[in-house]
Parts: C-alpha cells; structure tokens; sequence
C-alpha cells in the first residue's frame, strides 16, 4: 500500500477555507476522515508481519512448478538437448552439448534405443575425449544401464590414468558382477595404482576386500541422550536400498524425541537416493550414512531445489573440528578418525557404515544439504521411490505444488516448522540406513526404541 502523501498546496487550501466557517465545518470533518485514514493504516503495518506469518506456507511459489512451466521444460529437455543435440556427431567442439545431453537423460531418467546408440558411439569415442566428458557418461550410464556397457566400462578402467575415473568404472564393473569382477578390478588397482593411497582407492579396496555386511550396533545407544548429549539430533533413517524413502525424527536437546499436537512422534518421509544412485564415497552420490552438523537455514537460487528453506549441513572436513563439535577448544585440532569416534556410543564406533560422512568428507565431498525440491515427480512414476524425487546426493523432502506454482504441501516445511517450535537452528544430522527390507521406513519400524527411552 503507497503510504498517504500530503498535496504540496495543503497550505494554500487551509488560507482559502479560513475565510468561511461553513468551509471550517467541511475541514473538520475531512481531518477526521484522515485521522480514521491514518489510524488504519497504522494498523496494517502492525498487522502485517503476522499475516504473513500465518499465509507463509500457502504463497510460497516457484515458477518451475506451474503446469505450464513444467511442460516446456520437459519439451525443451526431451527435443532439444537430448534429441536434437545427440544429432551431431560427438568431437572435441560439441562436447558441451553432448554433456547437457547426458545430464539431461538423468534428469528425466530417460532411455530409449536412439540414446541407448548414441551412449554406444559415446562409448566408442570415450578414451579420446576429456575426463569432464568421461566422467559425466559414466555417471549416466551408472544411472541409467546397470550391465549394458559392462564392457566399454571395462576397457576404459584398463585404459585410464585417472584415480577418480578409474574409481568410477570400478564401481560401474563391481555393481554389474559383483562375483567375478572383484578380483579382476583387484588386479588392475595393483597394476596400474600400486602406489596409490588416496582415500578414495583406500575405500574402493576396503568395498572389495568385504566378506559380507555388519550387522547394526542398537538403535537405542545411539537415540539415547547420552549421545550427542545437549543437542538437538535429527535423524534420516534409511534403507540400504535408497529406491525407497527413509524418515525423519527429532530429538530435542533435552534428550526426548519430539511429538506433534496430538501426542505422537514427529515424523515425515525423506528420500536420501541421489540420482546418479552412486555410492557414498563419489561426488553426486547417494548421503552418506554417519553425523554431519546443522548450522542455520538458508533458500537455494537453484530452481529445482526450490524457494522452501533448508538446512545448511557440513561434513567432517568441510568444516574445522572446533565449528563441528561448536567448541573452540579444538580449534588447533585435525581431523581423524578417532576424533569423529569419540562422537559415538560405544557400540557404534566400530560399524563401518556410521563412518561414511567422515570418509567422505575426507575425499572432498561438499554441499550436501537437506532440502525441498520442484522436480517434476512425474520424471519418476516407475521407480520405487515414486513420488519422491532424487537429488545430487543431499537429503531431499517431498513436496507438493499446483498448477500454478505455489506450495501446497511441504515435508521440508514440517521438519523447519518442528526446528522451530524447539528454538533450534544448530545440531548434527545422523543418517542411518536401519536394515535392507524393500519398502519405505515407517514410524513403526522404530516405535518401539523410542518408547523404550521414554520409560526409562
């Protein structure tokens, strides 16, 4: 609302008018009138701020989001930079193209027999083009084709000089035969990086060297207070299969878990796959398991992550040890692995799992957050993970927007609202995957941990 301006000849008006009392009378009555004016817009202003309080979570709007939106940029996706740019024949000078071309198969999840050639004839021209481009293909391969160019794969492990390339066909190898190929990629690590100890090829070792899965110390060590003691702890419990969506819970600083109005636990679905499904330890692979610290909240410029507020998450490593554990008294310590375990139970500091954040962290791995998305579900509608979307390797909420592009619903929004009704805008994150059943996780499957606390 324009605020009220007084006319530049008020002065000239109130002369004229002083000469007749019946003018005086009309005055009056026109002071009054502004007065009332002024009295209401002065009511407005004050009332303002809690308007918008209370409408927040109903006009939060993107413009990706509308129908129409959405539409376009799946046309211009689809014929445009997959279509039309794999069209041109794949060389130094349109590398470019081609690399939007395969992030967009990603994207969208897309696959049909003219991409499935054209990733052939990439496949062909691999080892003569960068490794920016390499690795963008294997990443789309990895997403797209579990087995399909096991071969190709192979052949450019054996031909590169590049550890993180190297790691990345490995691992492309290892998924698609597993029985027979570990000792094959074992071979290779000793003959082409035998000197190698960077903590990436440490990790791709110790994956191959593993005789089966550890089982999963007590869920009750580690949601009990004695445990991060003082701080508020979220908690994405997840499956090992990350096509299925996991959960969030809250426990508050003084060591109980929070519950809504109506007495039960808070909680709301979170989906930690990314979408390249890559595992913890690559950039763009799917949250690690293990701490990460929370510090504040914060809105992405990124369209597809969306305008909701996030949580701005670190990894050990991104962070000094004295901002990670809040306390200045480390301000002169490094990072290990034994500084990250004294975070942890007893219990717990010898499962490997609760250690990959750190490890991570390590290789160099950043941003990863937790957020909302405006990622068109529908991208999605044949995965298990329906209608949650994928990210980048962050912790991604679902949410729901209509045609016009505001926010109907928001996971996301939940878990900053619960933030907030505690007062807290700092803590850690614990991602843990609980078991390997195929379904989503549901308040049940931890239930009875939490109630178990709270009979203490």
């Amino acid at each position: 609302m324009k605020a009220y301006k007084e006319p530049a000849d008020t002065a000239i008006l109130l002369f004229t008018l002083s000469h007749s009392s019946k003018t005086f009378a009309r005055l009056s009555s026109i002071l009054a009138f502004m007065k009332r004016f002024l009295f209401i817009i002065v009511l407005l202003i004050i009332a303002a701020p809690l308007f918008c309080q209370q409408l927040v979570s109903d006009t939060v709007f993107s413009k990706v989001t509308t129908t129409q939106a959405k539409e376009a940029r799946y046309r211009y996706l689809l014929d445009t930079t997959i279509k039309q740019y794999l069209q041109d024949t794949l060389n130094d000078d349109n590398e470019g193209e081609w690399n939007e071309a395969l992030w967009a198969m990603e994207l969208l999840q897309y696959k049909d027999d003219f991409t499935k050639k054209k990733l052939a004839v990439a496949w062909s021209k691999a080892a003569q083009l960068s490794d920016y481009f390499q690795k963008n293909l294997l990443e789309t391969t990895y997403s797209l084709y579990a087995k399909e160019f096991k071969s190709q794969v192979l052949q450019l492990m054996q031909q590169t000089t590049s550890v993180s390339i190297f790691i990345r066909c490995a691992e492309y190898v290892l998924r698609a035969d597993p029985a027979n190929d570990k000792a094959v990629v074992a071979t290779l690590i000793q003959h082409k990086f035998p000197k190698d100890t960077s903590v990436g090829m440490q990790i791709l070792q110790s994956r191959i060297a593993a005789k089966k899965q550890q089982s999963l110390p007590p869920l009750h060590d580690i949601f009990d207070s004695s445990f991060l003691p003082g701080e508020t702890v979220i908690y994405s419990l997840q499956r090992s299969n990350r096509g299925y969506a996991g959960l969030v819970i809250i426990r508050k600083p003084d060591g109980s878990f929070l519950k809504d109005s109506s007495g039960n636990y808070f909680h709301t679905s979170q989906l930690a796959r990314a979408i390249t499904n890559y595992p913890y330890y690559i950039t763009n692979g799917n949250t690690p398991q293990g701490i990460l610290r929370f510090s504040g909240f914060d809105k992405s410029r990124l369209l597809y992550i969306g305008p909701t507020q996030n949580l701005q998450l670190q990894l050990p490593y991104e962070d000094s040890p004295d901002i990670f554990f809040a306390d200045s008294s480390y301000a002169d310590t490094t990072w290990s692995s034994e500084l990250y375990a004294s975070l942890l139970p007893p219990a717990w500091k010898n499962y490997t799992g609760i250690y990959e954040s750190f490890y991570a962290g390590k290789t160099g791995r950043t941003a990863v957050i937790m957020h909302g998305t405006t990622i068109d579900p529908e991208f999605y509608k044949a995965e298990t993970y329906y209608p949650q979307t994928p990210s980048l390797g962050c912790l991604c909420s679902y949410e729901e927007w209509d045609s016009s592009g505001h926010r109907t619903s928001s996971n996301q929004q939940k878990i900053v609202d619960a933030l907030n009704s505690i007062g807290s805008s700092s803590g850690y994150i614990v991602v843990i995957d609980i078991d390997d059943k195929k379904k989503n996780v549901e308040i049940d499957d931890v239930k009875a941990f939490l109630d178990s606390l709270n009979n203490q």
